[in-house]
């Protein structure tokens, strides 16, 4: 269940019958992909080619089917949107930014899956849903933002289900990405080291640091390691 926040928590759904009611459909969604400038590199640009490979990865290797799925700060990336359809699963995408929930309400309702991706505003170090909630949670580049990754990490056990999986990331494109796709983000990536073009601040940890996060956060011995993917990737998988 959702959990009563000590801040106000909103669940946003957009459906076709807001965006036809409101200030006009084609007038509104514009309005949301102006207040979400980077919504494109998620839906036509260059990380579009990595959220498919990565939801039938989490399948395959998780053997996902029915429950419930968290994405954490999602933003507007399709992921869950690409899990659902390979799945039963119900989805909860999770962002501090209520444009970028809004704008991926859009998307989910035009690929037929109201109800069944569910955006909702919520803070990582704080989680809006109780105890023992979610089946598997992900979440890929958004770690090195939070102000308290130990407390994120903890969060993120808390939500977990006895014998759910995480799969945390800072960085990392997946294994079955096609190859030239995945070259190109790594060159992509690795531009920021080689001063072509600024990173994103916080962007420099905590890479392998996550197992100390963990540790940190009191979980269980031997229910997380790290996962590596040169030469920019780094995964903590946690077990419940």
């Amino acid at each position: 269940m959702i959990k009563k926040s000590r801040r106000p928590v909103f669940i946003v759904i957009v459906c076709a019958i807001l965006l036809a009611g409101c200030t006009g459909g084609n007038d509104y969604v514009d309005m949301l992909k102006e207040k979400n400038p980077g919504y494109e590199r998620h839906i036509s640009g260059h990380f579009a080619p990595m959220w498919e490979p990565m939801a039938r990865q989490m399948v395959q290797e998780y053997g996902l089917g029915k429950g419930i799925a968290v994405d954490i700060g999602s933003s507007s990336s399709p992921f869950l949107i690409e899990l659902a359809a390979l799945t039963e699963m119900r989805g909860y995408a999770v962002d501090i930014n209520p444009w970028a929930l809004r704008l991926l309400g859009v998307f989910v309702d035009e690929a037929g899956l109201t109800g069944r991706v569910i955006p909702v505003e919520g803070d990582w170090q704080d989680l809006p849903f109780s105890d023992n909630f979610a089946d598997f949670i992900f979440s890929r580049g958004t770690i090195p933002f939070v102000p308290d990754q130990v407390q994120a990490i903890r969060e993120t056990y808390r939500v977990l289900k006895p014998g759910g999986i995480a799969f945390i990331g800072h960085g990392g494109f997946g294994t079955l990405i096609d190859q030239e796709d995945r070259e190109l983000l790594v060159q992509w990536r690795l531009g920021w080291d080689a001063g072509g073009r600024d990173r994103p601040e916080g962007w420099d940890g905590p890479k392998e640091g996550m197992t100390e996060l963990a540790m940190q956060a009191g979980l269980p011995d031997g229910s997380y390691k790290l996962i590596t993917e040169s030469p920019v990737g780094w995964w903590l998988e946690i077990r419940k």
